[in-house]
């Protein structure tokens, strides 16, 4: 039995399926000139995947349903909310996702918050305004799975996108780059080399602390 379920009934996963295209003849369309695109503000893209990695333990898989609950009438509640958590041994790994049309320019940045904001997560934000980030793109064209992630298996870094010095109560930028649609970005923020850093943050559905990605206009 154990074997037909393995072999037969295997999960194969959807990370390799190519997202088909919803956008046909927009891009002949708008470039054709025959239609004036409109005004778009930017999109905020909150990450698909938020994880953390440590170098310490590098076997042990990331942590999953931290903030999960149990009621025994309805089952698991999963929150939706985000951990972004950097420290001497811990690293965040976040991927994300462009699906817009037309909006394909990022920039990647980071959102903390401020000393009168509002922070939902029973968890405090925890924050060393000395820290100094660095911040590598992976090379990762399937999305993650987080139940076989772990800092030996974390997918290999492609190239360091920046270095940056994150503030309470701002919005730091960390690189603007192209994203087309349906591509995967994925990241990697440790430590920098001497920084005594920690970074401690949740997200919840109603609050935006953490890593984040805005897609601009190119239409």
């Amino acid at each position: 039995m154990s074997r037909i379920m393995n072999n037969v009934y295997a999960d194969v996963g959807t990370g390799g399926l190519e997202y088909a295209n919803p956008y046909h003849g927009l891009a002949e369309l708008y470039s054709s000139g025959a239609v004036e695109p409109p005004h778009l503000n930017p999109l905020l893209n909150t990450p698909r995947v938020v994880a953390q990695v440590f170098s310490d333990r590098p076997e042990e898989l990331a942590p999953i349903g931290e903030h999960d609950l149990f009621n025994k009438v309805f089952g698991t509640f999963s929150p939706h909310e985000k951990h972004l958590h950097v420290a001497e041994s811990t690293n965040t790994i976040a991927q994300f996702r462009t699906v817009d049309f037309g909006m394909e320019e990022c920039s990647l940045v980071f959102r903390l918050p401020g000393s009168g904001d509002r922070i939902e997560s029973e968890e405090p934000f925890r924050f060393n305004p000395l820290s100094v980030l660095d911040i590598y793109r992976l090379d990762a064209p399937t999305p993650l799975d987080v139940r076989t992630l772990s800092y030996h298996t974390r997918p290999p870094v492609k190239e360091k996108v920046a270095t940056v010095s994150p503030r309470a109560g701002e919005e730091t930028l960390v690189s603007r780059f192209p994203c087309p649609w349906s591509t995967l970005h994925t990241f990697e923020v440790a430590c920098g080399k001497g920084s005594d850093c920690l970074v401690d943050v949740w997200s919840s559905q109603n609050t935006t602390w953490g890593i984040y990605m805005y897609q601009h206009q190119t239409i």
